[in-house]
């Protein structure tokens, strides 16, 4: 039974319509588009353990609830159409799941991230963090974009599959990778590899804030390390770099893009719209709406 069998399987699905991507080598990244109704009350779902994770992208609003290793089950939630929850197999899963039910499952084995690392030069990761409920832009519009392709005749399809599963990849070990444990060179700086992984997470959650500790987590240093190594090697504070970063974000929206004010405010890390105004005519000494309507593209 493939991979793509199994997952229909535990949902109780004798045949979902499955894209199999081999990004990089010999690794392959499984998708699988699951639909049923669980009318006849709630189904407990059990995905057993594999060396792999998992995301599932809502295709509509789905009411389940997680099952714990101890077999307390948490309270029914349903999470909204477009969000996204990413867990790891190693120690297998359960769920129990309510009504109807349509999503995409990636199923995307360990080894596809070391393919990353060796072959494609990205920081090496060791985990996910784990998530649950939340909106990934990046992951929905991928997720978008793979829908029209299970019904694209092999040869169109197979050429474009490489490149959205690299993409998929890429972006899960950049926003949601913990790398190991990592220590300063004996100059206190951080080596290329380091600097590129640390400014790469903080790129891709830039929306979420990026607090200092979270990023020094992910990224395997302690919070010391990472402000010490970080300043000796780009001459700026973690926060100061953030914050021109998140400027530098805020202005390639602005003039690329029409998305509202509010809309840039959240996707760039401002605690909200007037808060981002605030801090955007201060530093370019006019509003985001006019400093707009002269370097729009």
């Amino acid at each position: 039974m493939t991979v793509s069998e199994r997952i229909a399987a535990c949902f109780g699905i004798n045949a979902a319509r499955t894209l199999v991507i081999r990004p990089l080598c010999e690794a392959k990244l499984a998708v699988v588009h699951l639909e049923h109704s669980y009318d006849n009350g709630e189904r407990t779902i059990f995905l057993p353990a594999d060396d792999a994770f998992l995301v599932m992208l809502y295709l509509v609003d789905v009411d389940h609830r997680d099952i714990l290793p101890d077999g307390a089950r948490t309270p029914l939630k349903t999470y909204s159409r477009g969000s996204m929850c990413l867990i790891s197999l190693r120690n297998g899963a359960a769920i129990s799941v309510r009504g109807r039910f349509e999503a995409l499952a990636f199923h995307i084995p360990s080894a596809l991230f070391i393919e990353l690392f060796e072959e494609a030069g990205e920081p090496r990761i060791d985990d996910l963090i784990t998530c649950r409920g939340i909106d990934d832009q990046v992951v929905r519009n991928i997720g978008a974009a793979l829908m029209p392709m299970f019904d694209m005749p092999d040869e169109v399809r197979d050429t474009l599959l490489p490149h959205i599963g690299l993409a998929l990849s890429a972006h899960l070990a950049h926003r949601y990778g913990r790398s190991p444990i990592q220590h300063l060179s004996g100059t206190g700086q951080l080596s290329p590899l380091q600097e590129k992984r640390i400014k790469a997470y903080i790129a891709a959650n830039l929306s979420g804030g990026t607090p200092v500790d979270k990023i020094a987590e992910a990224c395997g240093f302690s919070v010391d390390e990472l402000c010490s190594g970080f300043l000796s090697t780009t001459g700026q504070s973690v926060s100061e770099w953030v914050a021109s970063y998140r400027m530098s974000r805020a202005q390639s929206q602005l003039s690329r893009t029409g998305e509202t004010i509010a809309r840039i405010a959240a996707e760039c890390g401002f605690p909200d719209k007037h808060e981002f105004v605030a801090t955007f005519t201060r530093a370019e000494g006019v509003p985001p709406a006019t400093w707009r309507l002269r370097n729009r593209h």
